[in-house]
């Protein structure tokens, strides 16, 4: 007992000491201040982007619903302000309907293969509910900033822990190699072909829209283009007589 005591004596004294120690040497309320602050700033700056995109939803639905009502007084106002003739401004506001289309369309097309893609990899290496993960991977690659690789990124770094070397080393490969080019090269090639443009001019318009406007150049990217290239050649038809004739 009296060993016990002495042992539960020293344990107390040290444990005094460190807090001594501590004490002098650490600013605890100081400390505590900034983490207080720390979390606060967080907290606000997460309250006010969630407040300002759910504004920004609202109106956008909200406006939404006066394009679609009024749209063709929309289209008038649009034809009467325009500095171009009637046909030409009909020229582009059937570009710019075609070019959103065929970016939609592109973007769900790829969506769905690098979904397909993925799914099927899964299923080949008997993950469980390859179908339920194909729709994920599908879905998140819709978003621009994320993508497929979020999934498979993860399913590889689990198959290394499992000592699965090689069916980790093909689902690197496969994701890497198929399911990302997947994006680079089918999207430019759906969205040129509607549009009737190359493939290396549509890639470089995504991309140079991604860079300049965000997630939403995706969309901006390809139309300021085409609207673009559609006034270069209303310029160069009024500037050569011989195409004004044709």
């Amino acid at each position: 007992q009296t060993r016990c005591f002495q042992h539960r004596l020293e344990g107390g004294t040290a444990t005094a000491l460190t807090l001594k120690w501590l004490g002098e040497r650490v600013d605890a309320p100081t400390i505590a201040a900034r983490i207080g602050e720390f979390l606060t700033n967080i907290g606000a700056s997460l309250l006010k982007q969630s407040t300002g995109q759910a504004i920004t939803l609202v109106l956008a639905f909200y406006l939404l619903f006066f394009f679609l009502r009024d749209r063709r007084a929309g289209l008038d106002a649009l034809v009467h302000l325009s500095p171009f003739s009637n046909i030409e401004t009909g020229k582009l506001i059937v570009r710019v309907r075609d070019t959103i289309h065929a970016t939609i369309f592109g973007t769900l097309a790829v969506a769905a293969l690098q979904g397909a893609l993925g799914g099927f990899m899964f299923w080949w290496l008997g993950f469980p509910s390859p179908a339920l993960w194909a729709v994920v991977m599908g879905v998140i690659s819709i978003i621009p900033v994320l993508g497929s690789f979020v999934i498979w990124i993860p399913a590889t770094i689990y198959l290394f822990l499992e000592d699965r070397w090689a069916d980790a080393i093909t689902l690197a490969l496969w994701g890497g190699v198929v399911i990302s080019t997947a994006d680079n090269v089918v999207r430019p090639l759906l969205v040129g072909e509607t549009l009737r443009l190359h493939t290396a001019p549509a890639f470089v318009a995504m991309l140079g829209g991604l860079q300049l406007f965000g997630a939403h150049g995706l969309i901006l990217g390809p139309i300021a283009f085409t609207m673009t290239t559609l006034m270069l050649e209303f310029w160069r038809r009024r500037s050569d007589p011989e195409l004004q004739e044709k």
